[in-house]
């Protein structure tokens, strides 16, 4: 098995190797993200079901390998009740909801505005930065965010039972089979009734198997699945422990063994590079930038991404790619949360015309 405090290294390696996916796919243009909400462009949703789908599998060869110990997510609680929403999913619809909106309005993922950034997107920067700034915010509000549940919400089967199978009372391979069975029905209509793509160097479908298959890989190196909002949480921890350290003078050897863990960070960076070497080695086809997005806009919608991303405990790789792929029902609340979210600010805008 991987050891998880192996070198930083291995996951920039495997973020290398996701960074590459990603951009083939071609699931990184602010038109296919903003398309999907508006339900005019599939090609995201095609790739999503397909990497999700290859992501079950290559996460189920992981475990039978003793290449991981990974268990799926469990309910990401709120420390307190929101109004008329007491349940331990109310952190994953919140921050669902809050990555649906950044999305709609950045038209960017934590993970796709990498690619951005490296393939040269006009509206990368202003989200990137925007991403940042919400994990500065996110590190800062964090103890109050995370605290620890009411009893109420650890008593509920969602802890002990965090997966769609236990709670249907049928087996994993069952659950996985009709999981398998439910993607590939789905991305196959999708074909069929939306065959048009965005330009894209791998078909969504492809690249889809492409992306799921660098599952495989970072369990390989690090023992961990896929999955990248952690980074800017990191970003955050680490700029308020270097301010610290700073307003107390204190850059000892103690302070530095205090320093926040870097590994989440150290695969964004993979992730970066990756997007920039393929872009480099290989003519891309230029993704379509029909829909106008402004800097307010996409530094907005970055932060909402991280916020959301943090609170929701995942992003649409650590959530979509890897924890639906384990059928963990907090990751499918979450997803549900991100795409309700999206379609939902973007009927609302439509309707304000």
């Amino acid at each position: 098995m991987a050891s998880q405090s192996a070198s930083p290294w291995r996951n920039v390696l495997s973020g290398v190797c996701f960074g590459a996916a990603l951009t083939a796919a071609g699931m990184y243009s602010p038109s296919t993200i903003i398309g999907q909400m508006h339900l005019t462009n599939f090609h995201m949703m095609k790739g999503f079901l397909a990497a999700s789908a290859s992501s079950a599998l290559a996460i189920l060869l992981g475990q039978s390998l003793n290449l991981t110990s990974c268990k799926p997510r469990t309910p990401a609680a709120l420390s307190f009740s929101l109004p008329l929403l007491r349940s331990p999913y109310d952190g994953n619809l919140l921050g669902g909801l809050l990555i649906g909106f950044g999305m709609a309005l950045a038209g960017a993922c934590p993970g796709t505005v990498l690619p951005q950034v490296a393939t040269g997107v006009t509206t990368g920067v202003p989200v990137l930065f925007g991403t940042l700034v919400g994990g500065i915010l996110y590190s800062l509000f964090k103890p109050i965010l995370q605290g620890k549940p009411d009893e109420a919400k650890q008593k509920e089967d969602a802890f002990s039972k965090p997966t769609a199978y236990e709670q249907a009372g049928i087996s994993r391979n069952t659950g996985l089979v009709l999981y398998e069975g439910l993607c590939v029905a789905t991305i196959i209509a999708a074909v069929g009734l939306f065959p048009q793509n965005s330009p894209s160097l791998l078909s969504p479908v492809l690249g889809g198997l492409v992306i799921g298959g660098t599952q495989f890989v970072t369990l390989f190196l690090t023992g961990t699945t896929l999955g990248i909002s952690s980074a800017y949480e990191q970003i955050g921890d680490l700029f308020w422990w270097s301010a610290k350290s700073l307003a107390i003078g204190d850059i000892s050897n103690n302070a530095t063994a205090l320093r926040p863990t870097v590994r989440g960070t150290a695969f964004a960076f993979g992730t970066l590079a990756g997007s920039w070497v393929l872009s480099q080695l290989v003519d891309l086809p230029l993704p379509q930038e029909t829909i106008d997005v402004n800097a307010s806009q996409a530094v907005l919608g970055g932060i909402l991404l991280v916020v959301g991303a943090r609170i929701a405990g995942g992003c649409t790789s650590g959530h979509g790619i890897s924890g639906m792929s384990m059928l963990s029902v907090a990751s499918m609340v979450s997803v549900l949360g991100m795409f309700a979210g999206g379609m939902g600010l973007v009927a609302l805008h439509n309707a304000l015309k």
